[in-house]
């Protein structure tokens, strides 16, 4: 008897954890929309008193990344080494890698700036790093 209540609450505190996790995110700053295929998307907005920085990172399939770059108004540089290195105030997961292949660009739309940079060096899946300031 005792085993089926540990059981049942056990059960219960996993649908609850299931239930309280924040949808992922659909789109950025300023409308755009996250592509369909994004995987593994994270977000971290920095939300201060008279500016606010979201960061993203995510996985994306190469074929996305074109229209991602549109969507953004971003004319990807060509693939290089030295993306920007973590900066104070950055999420910890928000790290892009200076010695790895990266492509990276800059944008502003409306009150956003955007910048870009997209870890290249596996061939079957990107890695998206995106902030967003404004």
């Amino acid at each position: 008897m005792r085993l089926r209540g540990l059981a049942a609450a056990a059960i219960a505190a996993l649908i609850l954890a299931a239930c309280s996790q924040e949808p992922p995110p659909t789109e950025f700053p300023g409308g755009i929309a996250i592509p369909s295929a994004a995987s593994d998307v994270r977000e971290h907005i920095d939300d201060q008193l008279r500016t606010m920085t979201a960061y993203y990172r995510f996985d994306l399939p190469p074929a996305q990344l074109p229209a991602l770059a549109v969507a953004l108004h971003c004319r990807l540089g060509d693939v290089g080494h030295g993306a920007r290195a973590a900066e104070r105030g950055d999420p910890a997961w928000y790290a892009p890698r200076p010695d790895r292949a990266h492509r990276h660009c800059e944008s502003r739309i409306a009150h956003w700036m955007y910048e870009l940079d997209v870890d290249v060096s596996r061939p079957d899946r990107y890695t998206v790093y995106l902030s967003a300031s404004s």
